[in-house]
């Protein structure tokens, strides 16, 4: 394969029509069409267009339904693939920003399944919003059940919010079909998290939202630049995913899933999470729970800078069999 294609936001920016007619225009995944001549401007403006920039990949697009929500889902496979893998992304994300991830996973011989959660990317649902965090669990249940991937060993790589919607699979579906789990700055406790609850308390019933403030979680600073113009960006927080992440994270049971081991990989420059608090606690989750701690690295590991990026994946690489 050759490497990946230019930097993502070298082309005009997607305007909020041309996205919710793209959106709107997504045919039902099972069709397995090609992509579109809308959906190729879009892959390229976020650099995901690997089935031009990779010798030997092919793309599919559609939509899956889950519940009330229309979920975009993306494939990439290649013809000598030893495994698939599933990559979940974080609160706030959506599948254009995890270019570096599905690049690598394709480049190291998997084939790659992504979707945007409910409230986020293409997929419908109130902005960055949810009811309840099982309906993220009930998102990759879908997705899985659609895809129609070749019959190969699967492993999942799940990003912050989405290591959360692999809990919530985890407790609600069976049976767990993962031989491989990589869980990249998983989401429990976020930082300084009783303000954050003393705040909810004060104004759930006065607002239905609140400022985003974009956060400097990475050192790469033309990611940061890169999600500060990024169309696709919920620009306020919805109480209500306040909310729901409240109720998770009080009925959780810290109890084995019963899904065997995984590998977590958390930077220690991250102020997103409360990672020291969450740690112990998702290794209750996942006895046998591996921890690479990374020097230097903020929470969005899908996009730290080169170097942060490369010391990582090198052990995931070895974790996976890659």
């Amino acid at each position: 394969m050759s490497g990946a294609g230019p930097a993502p936001g070298a082309l005009p920016v997607p305007d909020a029509a041309s996205l919710q007619t793209l959106r709107e225009a997504l045919p039902p995944f099972a069709q397995g069409r090609p992509p579109g001549p809308e959906l190729v401007a879009f892959c390229r403006y976020y650099g995901m267009d690997f089935s031009q920039s990779l010798d030997g990949v092919s793309h599919q697009a559609g939509v899956v339904l889950s519940g009330p929500y229309r979920l975009a889902v993306h494939s990439w496979q290649i013809a000598d693939a030893h495994h698939n893998l599933l990559l979940v992304h974080g609160y706030l994300d959506h599948c254009g920003l995890y270019r570096h991830l599905v690049d690598h996973a394709l480049q190291r011989g998997c084939n790659v399944l992504a979707f945007d959660l409910p409230g986020h990317g293409l997929s419908t649902g109130t902005p960055a919003a949810i009811n309840d965090f099982a309906e993220y669990g009930d998102a990759i249940a879908a997705v899985l059940a659609a895809a129609e991937l070749p019959a190969l060993p699967w492993q999942v790589l799940a990003q912050s919010t989405g290591a959360a919607a692999l809990v919530e699979f985890a407790r609600h579906h069976a049976p767990w079909p993962f031989t491989g789990t990589v869980l990249l700055a998983p989401l429990l406790q976020p930082a300084r998290w009783w303000q954050v609850r003393a705040a909810h308390g004060l104004l759930q019933r006065l607002l239905s939202s609140v400022p985003r403030d974009f956060a400097t979680n990475s050192s790469d600073r033309e990611f940061l630049a890169f999600v500060r113009s990024d169309p696709l960006q919920a620009q306020r927080i919805p109480l209500a995913w306040v909310g729901a992440l409240r109720r998770w994270l009080a009925e959780l049971p810290l109890q084995d899933l019963g899904v065997g081991p995984a590998l977590l990989v958390q930077g220690d420059a991250d102020t997103t999470v409360d990672w020291r608090f969450n740690l112990p606690r998702y290794g209750k989750l996942f006895p046998g729970l591996r921890i690479e701690l990374v020097h230097g690295a903020g929470h969005h590991l899908a996009n730290e800078s080169p170097l942060i990026r490369a010391r990582y994946l090198e052990v995931i690489d070895r974790y996976l069999g890659w």
